[in-house]
């Protein structure tokens, strides 16, 4: 199982992708960090009469103003190569815990398969019996047909399990990168063991702390109320300042000062201005409502697993009571008590009761692991997630 969840880590295609946008937003913070060039200006005229030189001006000028909120915006690519940092935790988070959930569903789903292929083996050999028998007119035709729908449902159920288990090895395969057709052999993992309920309230007590995806929230405001303050700065005029260096048709060389100010009548920046404070006004609002519907949803599942696992006892207990049933109803065939009918009805009943019964469970891993990963711990040994 160790070596699933890691081999997962390192090559899910959901990693890599949220590694790819963690070097894009990588890349953008070292641009935003760049200064901006000098402009290098140059003219040339050349004059119509003799007499006359031609003449040039050149000139080498810098947008000072572009120094004034370069600060805020270094400070929110800053900002934004965090968020993507702790959105990449948080796709390791679930990668992690969603291999660990595949991988006790395939074992699970092997194992019942194996369980009812034997089964169903079994049941053949009877069927064919009281087939021989009817054909002597030892059986009457409705105890033959009943043995064979009988059979006919437990060959279903089968191809149904073989379904759902290539499904789950499609998912594990899909999550693991590995090529189509191949095939693990899963060793036995730990029994899942039930969350514990003070686990889940301590977690809950700081989780705006604690998970990456509620801290790239946070993250990703920060940022944008840099933007919104590089934003402000950048309703200043644009400021230019060079020097220049000409000559005119006379031979007669200047040196100058050059200063170009954008007069901010028309733009003034406002739109943009309008469109950081409306987004980062978004972002704090998502943020409270995603923190909501994480306590929400740990609230939502915590009952559903309530429900799950009584549902799941009482399931157990059903087939516990058919399991001694069936023993003594093979026993009491073997020495003739019983036809082979009845040990039919109840043997299927039996294996329905024990499908149900490992689905029960199924669904009880996933909404731990669905919970396990909403309150940031680990769902095979419940520690904190790093």
């Amino acid at each position: 199982m160790d070596q699933v969840v890691k081999w997962a880590l390192q090559q899910s295609p959901d990693i890599r992708r949220a590694e790819r946008e963690l070097d894009i937003a990588t890349a953008k913070e070292y641009a935003d960090g760049l200064l901006p060039d000098p402009t290098l200006t140059f003219s040339t005229d050349r004059p119509g009469a003799e007499g006359f030189v031609p003449a040039f001006m050149a000139g080498l000028s810098y947008e000072v103003s572009a120094l004034v909120d370069r600060p805020a915006k270094k400070r929110a690519a800053a900002k934004a190569s965090e968020k993507q940092q702790l959105a990449l935790e948080w796709v390791k988070w679930q990668v992690a815990n969603r291999a660990y959930a595949l991988y006790v569903t395939n074992v699970s789903l092997q194992r019942l398969e194996g369980e009812v292929g034997q089964l169903v083996a079994y049941q053949k050999v009877g069927t064919e019996r009281l087939q021989k028998a009817l054909a002597r007119s030892d059986v009457t035709r409705d105890a033959a047909l009943q043995a064979e729908v009988a059979h006919n449902d437990n060959v279903q159920q089968l191809g149904t399990l073989r379904q759902e288990r290539l499904r789950a090895e499609q998912d594990l395969a899909r999550l693991l990168d590995i090529p189509p057709g191949s095939h693990l052999t899963l060793a036995a993992p730990p029994e899942p063991s039930e969350v514990p309920q003070d686990l889940v309230v301590r977690a809950l007590s700081d989780l705006g702390q604690r998970r990456p995806d509620l801290l790239a929230l946070r993250a990703g405001y920060d940022e944008q109320d840099e933007r919104y303050r590089a934003a402000l700065l950048a309703q200043f005029p644009r400021l230019d300042i060079g020097v220049t260096r000409g000559r005119d048709t006379s031979a007669i060389y200047t040196s100058g000062l050059t200063v170009s100010v954008t007069l901010p009548l028309f733009n003034g920046n406002r739109g943009n201005i309008a469109i950081e404070k409306a987004t980062r006004e978004s972002l704090y609002q998502e943020y409270g409502q995603r923190l909501d519907d994480a306590y929400t949803a740990v609230d939502a599942i915590s009952s559903e697993l309530t429900l799950l696992t009584e549902s799941l006892h009482s399931s157990q207990s059903t087939e516990a009571a058919l399991n001694a049933s069936v023993k003594q109803l093979r026993h009491a065939y073997g020495t003739g008590d019983v036809t082979f009918p009845v040990l039919a009805d109840i043997e299927v009943r039996q294996l329905n009761q024990r499908i149900a019964t490992a689905k029960l469970a199924n669904s009880i891993l996933q909404q731990q692991v669905e919970l396990c990963t909403l309150i940031g711990v680990s769902a095979i040994d419940h520690q904190p997630l790093q």
